[in-house]
């Protein structure tokens, strides 16, 4: 009996251990810790422009609508290919057909009627030499392209200017911490923690596109900015 007893006390003991190790844990103060955040950007010139146009055709019928669009189009297509644009850049953005309706306010009766069908058919071109641009928009607008929608501007392997827009936004947060730890009168300990996320390619100026009879269409890339941004948590060393 005695024995049965000893071990039992000895269960008891060690139970008191298990549950009391964590509220012990739990109770143990956080070290603080300072938290910044900062941006960072890098800029280059884009080489790459994308346009978006198209061809709008109409007729009374759906039939014949379709059929003059598609001729026109084929005919833009074969601009851009003879220009040297690759068949993988050129996509079909776009295609729709519409009836067309009359004045509602010119007809006896007030209704609007189906006088005839709109095709709309349009083009997302990757142009990866700029020079071209202007060039291939008269090209495109000769050979029938009524419809230019837009055009934006990219940088083909962005990869190095979004690891440099990262690095400009970690050194500008540590160099942040170590300045509001200067001013409150703290020393940084370890790096609890970084997180980063890329804020994209922003624009600094959009081309300006302007038709001209008699001369090639100007466009101009200007520059392209890529933005990145970093949070870092400091843990704060004693003194």
């Amino acid at each position: 009996m005695r024995t049965i007893h000893f071990r039992t006390a000895i269960l008891a003991s060690t139970l008191l251990a298990v549950f009391a190790a964590p509220a012990l844990a739990q109770s143990a103060p956080q070290p603080p810790t300072l938290t910044v955040f900062a941006d960072g950007s890098a800029t280059a010139a884009p080489d790459i422009a994308i346009v978006t146009l198209g061809v709008v055709s109409e007729s009374p019928t759906a039939k014949d609508a379709l059929a003059a669009n598609a001729t026109d189009m084929t005919a833009v297509i074969a601009a851009i290919t003879g220009a040297g644009i690759a068949t993988q850049d050129i996509a079909t953005s776009g295609l729709s057909v519409n009836p067309v309706y009359s004045d509602p306010s010119k007809d006896p009766n007030g209704q609007a009627q189906v006088t005839g069908y709109r095709v709309q058919n349009q083009v997302t071109v990757k142009i990866r030499d700029l020079a071209q641009s202007g060039p291939l928009l008269d090209k495109v607008v000769s050979a029938g392209a009524n419809r230019v929608t837009g055009i934006d501007f990219d940088i083909d392997k962005a990869t190095s200017l979004r690891d440099a827009a990262m690095k400009a936004a970690i050194t500008e947060a540590r160099r942040r911490a170590e300045l509001m730890a200067e001013a409150a009168g703290v020393k940084l300990g370890e790096i609890q923690s970084i997180q980063t996320s890329d804020g994209g390619g922003v624009p600094i100026f959009r081309a300006q596109m302007a038709m001209k009879a008699d001369a090639s269409t100007p466009v101009m890339g200007g520059e392209q900015q890529i933005t990145a941004n970093a949070t870092i948590v400091y843990q704060i060393a004693p003194r």
